[in-house]
């Protein structure tokens, strides 16, 4: 009975820690469900806070770029198009301006070996044209007529010694007729000429001088009663059956430019009329100032079209095969590399860097970086940079312990609503050049914000039509006072320009605004 009662009271004292025990052990588990469910939903947070910020973490991106997320709504809202990469048949396009110029080949200048008096002139004006073989003057010289009568003295005593018994006398004679000849043919005197003082035997007294060539008369020292001297030029004629051109080679565009290659011409006085011609030769020194070489083209200029000193246009396609291309539109240029971004399956944004190689036309070859069947944005490019680059400062700040940042200030997420940014350009309206910007920032309270760095971008898309690439232009706000910063920035050129202002306050995350200005 005693041990029963000692048994009883064991079990009354054990079963409140028992009791206990179960309760520990509930309230256990129901904490780790409850720490398991927390970490479920803050990771589900996290994940749509992801996809509301429109980031998502990639470490192939480039250095200051994020993989950004946009809806399908907002891509159609924002303009976004695409293109696939593909192999495409290159063909570059070098356009330059010329000079016409004769054919250097094709110049006659006429001129005489001894001196005299110009007596008739036949071609008499600068500009005419003369057939090859047409008289151009005639020309009285004491030493031509001279040598004339001394060929006919000797022509006589040949003939007279022709049958001497003295064969000495005879070779003299005939030495002597072969000399005097010799000096008429030195003084160019022409054959027929010669047969005409043998035929007659009298001198000429009056030599008539003919064109060498069929062209026009760009030069004419001829006048009637002039005394010329010996070498003098009197009369330049120019063949312009084919022309020259003249053009400058950009330096880079050197390798390309081979002798034999096919070109076109073009003139404004000819609208619609091309004139196909080929590179003949490329001189071999460069302009400093210019960074250019001369060219040489020559084209047929069977109706005179072409005139020395026309300004003219000239074209040369270069093939460059088949290469793995994309839009130039594609590729966004900062400065030390290029970034195009790829269009991935999950409706992301990816940008990556790559090499380009030729330009040709409106496509870039494309050496490294994408492959034959990836799809890249081609328009609203300078939205998605805007968006990737906002974003990638945005988790630069994300990456630091909540709450904090480099420093131990506080870091707070900053929404649009709390910064208020006007624009506005210094002046009427905007121009080409030099112009200032002002910015005033303020909070949600109206108050001037004073401590914030300013970044102010332009850009201007590609105009392929007109033959333009797109263009940027940066510039920093400083602050003036009463938080009015003042940015200036020069603008090379007119047209309708984008225009980012992104603010950045300490320990706040970057704030951006986009605007629109016509440049005039």
């Amino acid at each position: 009975m005693k041990k029963t009662a000692i048994q009883l009271k064991t079990v009354i004292i054990l079963l409140p820690v028992f009791m206990l025990i179960t309760i520990a052990i509930s309230l256990s588990k129901d904490l780790e469900h409850k720490k398991h469910s927390t970490q479920t939903e803050e990771e589900t947070e996290e994940k749509v806070e992801n996809r509301e910020t429109n980031t998502l973490h990639t470490p192939k991106s480039p250095e200051g770029f994020t993989t950004v997320w946009i809806s399908p709504e907002k891509q159609q809202l924002i303009g976004i198009k695409t293109d696939e990469v593909t192999t495409r048949r290159l063909v570059r396009d070098i356009r330059t301006v010329g000079i016409v110029e004769a054919d250097e080949t094709k110049i006659a200048r006429v001129s005489v070996k001894f001196s005299g008096w110009i007596k008739d002139v036949f071609a008499n004006y600068v500009g005419k044209y003369v057939e090859r073989g047409e008289p151009l003057f005639t020309i009285y010289s004491p030493e031509l007529v001279s040598t004339q009568e001394e060929y006919l003295l000797a022509l006589r005593a040949k003939d007279s010694f022709e049958k001497s018994s003295f064969p000495e006398i005879s070779s003299s004679a005939r030495s002597l007729l072969e000399a005097t000849r010799r000096r008429l043919l030195l003084w160019d005197i022409p054959e027929r000429e010669i047969k005409k003082v043998e035929n007659t035997g009298k001198p000429l007294k009056y030599l008539t001088l003919y064109s060498p060539i069929s062209g026009y008369v760009t030069k004419r020292e001829a006048f009637p009663e002039k005394m010329i001297m010996p070498n003098e030029v009197i009369f330049e004629i120019v063949d312009l059956s084919t022309v020259w051109v003249l053009a400058d080679i950009y330096e880079y565009e050197l390798p390309l430019v081979k002798e034999g290659q096919e070109a076109t011409l073009t003139l404004s006085y000819y609208p619609g009329e091309v004139f196909r011609g080929k590179v003949t030769y490329i001189y071999p020194t460069l302009e400093t100032k210019t960074r250019t070489a001369k060219a040489r083209f020559e084209f047929k200029n069977e109706d005179n079209k072409l005139k020395p000193g026309m300004y003219a246009n000239v074209e040369l396609k270069i093939p460059l095969g088949e290469k793995l291309a994309i839009s130039e539109d594609s590729v966004i240029d900062t400065g030390e590399r290029k970034i195009v971004f790829v269009a991935m399956e999950d409706g992301t944004f990816e940008p990556r860097e790559v090499k380009v190689g030729q330009k040709a036309g409106q496509y870039y070859e494309i050496l490294k970086g994408l492959k034959e069947g990836e799809t890249v944005v081609r328009s609203a490019n300078f939205l998605v940079d805007s968006e990737s680059r906002l974003r990638t400062a945005i988790e630069a700040f994300g990456t630091e312990t909540p709450g904090h940042a480099h420093g131990g200030s506080e870091t707070v997420s900053e929404t649009p609503k709390e910064v208020n940014i006007s624009f506005t350009p210094e002046g009427e309206s905007p121009k080409v050049g030099d112009n200032t910007f002002k910015i005033t920032l303020t909070d949600k309270d109206r108050n001037p914000i004073k401590d914030a760095k300013v970044d102010v971008l332009l850009h201007m898309p590609p105009m392929p039509s007109m033959g333009m690439p797109a263009m940027s232009v940066s510039a920093e706000g400083k602050h003036v006072k009463d938080g009015l910063y003042i940015a200036e920035v020069n603008i090379p050129m007119g047209g309708s320009w984008q225009v980012r202002i992104t603010v950045q306050r300490p320990g706040k995350t970057p704030v951006s605004r986009f605007f629109e200005i016509n440049v005039r």
